[in-house]
């Protein structure tokens, strides 16, 4: 019993013991911990200076990569590469159109200034994609307006093809096209030059196809009379029908079609029929 009675005494001395040195402990943990508190925008400052340091270090980083850029040769502008997949692309003369921009910065080179040089050198050119290839390298991606007539000069006897935009194009390509007998142009067509508008372009092509849905007429020969802005289509026994290019086609064509059954179209021979007139119609 006396034994424990001494264990039962030592047991509880010892968590008393415990207990009050945990108390005492966080008797002394406490005031470092309001102490370090207090000053707790220390560390926020420390952190903040370590952030300066750290854009300060990133900031001169890019600034001597910019003057890296604005004063080094590294990027300057040194190839030119253009597709070879298309026969209307002179990748030769394109480069020499391109002479002015060699040198120049390829980080600071205006895409909208290459765009308008080339435009104004190769009007066939309809979209031009730019690529730059780092260091000195700029990729060019070039759509050229597709062949829309074969043209023959009959002043000069020579053919040229022409595309949808009006514009004659570099390689007398599209033997299967429509061909159109070019008057009044004594001058040969040479690669490059805008010979006739898009919209008059398509008016020809319109009143073909307005003259086969609407009367059932073929054409078998165009005619332009470049001067004159006039379309002459032959038909059927050589009779020619006159159109002004500068006015719309559609009303023309109507014309003809309410005219037919009182000018005999079908059984009458006729050397031409002339439209050009509005609200009225003249033949021979």
């Amino acid at each position: 019993m006396q034994r424990r009675r001494t264990s039962r005494r030592k047991r509880d001395f010892l968590l008393t013991s415990n207990e009050n040195a945990r108390r005492a402990k966080h008797r002394v943990r406490n005031p470092y911990l309001h102490a370090f508190l207090r000053f707790f925008w220390v560390r926020k400052l420390l952190a903040l200076f370590r952030r300066s340091v750290l854009l300060s270090v990133a900031l001169g980083l890019m600034a001597l990569f910019v003057l890296f850029a604005i004063f080094s040769p590294y990027f300057d502008l040194e190839k030119i590469e253009v597709p070879r997949d298309n026969p209307n692309i002179s990748p030769t003369a394109v480069q020499a159109a391109m002479e002015e921009f060699y040198g120049h910065n390829l980080l600071f080179l205006s895409h909208a200034d290459v765009r308008i040089k080339l435009y104004e050198e190769f009007p066939e050119f309809r979209a031009i994609e730019i690529h730059e290839n780092w260091p000195s390298t700029l990729e060019l991606e070039i759509d050229v307006s597709p062949p829309f007539f074969t043209l023959f000069n009959q002043e000069t006897a020579n053919f040229s093809v022409v595309s949808e935009d009006g514009v004659i194009l570099a390689e007398n390509l599209g033997q299967d096209l429509p061909v159109v007998k070019i008057l009044q142009h004594p001058a040969p067509l040479r690669s490059g030059q805008q010979f006739a508008s898009a919209q008059m372009l398509k008016k020809i092509q319109l009143a073909e196809q307005l003259l086969l849905s609407e009367l059932g007429m073929r054409v078998q020969e165009r005619q332009l009379l470049l001067r004159a802005k006039e379309l002459h289509l032959i038909i059927r026994q050589d009779t020619a029908l006159w159109f002004d290019l500068a006015l719309p086609i559609a009303p023309q064509v109507q014309k003809l079609l309410l005219a037919a059954d009182e000018i005999k179209l079908s059984s009458e021979n006729f050397e031409y029929i002339d439209l050009r007139i509005p609200q009225q119609i003249f033949w021979k």
